[in-house]
């Protein structure tokens, strides 16, 4: 990249983390990702809303998570936009349940939310199980034009 081109780059920073997939370490999660995202600039009021959404699609994946593994965590951020990615192995395939009270309060307060579920991994024993979500800053108040 060249000097003059790294002003105008858009800037992200992705954070992750792992935790063992196992439902005492929710608060761990939160703690973790409550960092990310006050150092990444959100205000309090936007962080309440992500982390909601975190430990509602922590919570489903540590409850279908083979024994032993992980749950990877992964947010990229810049300029009011946040992605997250949030995985695990799961004992079953499509082992969420998509039509939950808990997946509609992470579709109402997320602006984009995926799944993907993976085949059978023979060597890891299990199905790999992927949410992702992404949230973007509402401007308040006027606009400059």
């Amino acid at each position: 990249m060249r000097a003059r081109d790294r002003d105008t780059a858009p800037r992200s920073r992705t954070v992750g983390f792992q935790v063992p997939a196992e439902i005492d370490q929710l608060s761990m999660v939160h703690a973790l990702a409550e960092t990310v995202l006050l150092v990444g600039g959100f205000a309090l009021d936007e962080v309440t809303d992500l982390l909601l959404a975190l430990d509602e699609v922590a919570t489903a994946l540590m409850l279908v998570a083979t024994p032993d593994s992980l749950l990877d965590c992964s947010f990229t951020g810049a300029d009011g936009v946040l992605g997250a990615r949030v995985s695990t192995l799961a004992r079953e395939p499509a082992a969420l349940d998509e039509q939950s009270f808990g997946w509609h309060v992470v579709a109402t307060l997320t602006d984009a939310l995926r799944t993907d579920y993976a085949g059978f991994d023979a060597a890891r024993g299990g199905y790999p199980t992927t949410v992702e979500f992404g949230w973007i800053r509402r401007l308040h108040g006027p606009t400059k034009s």
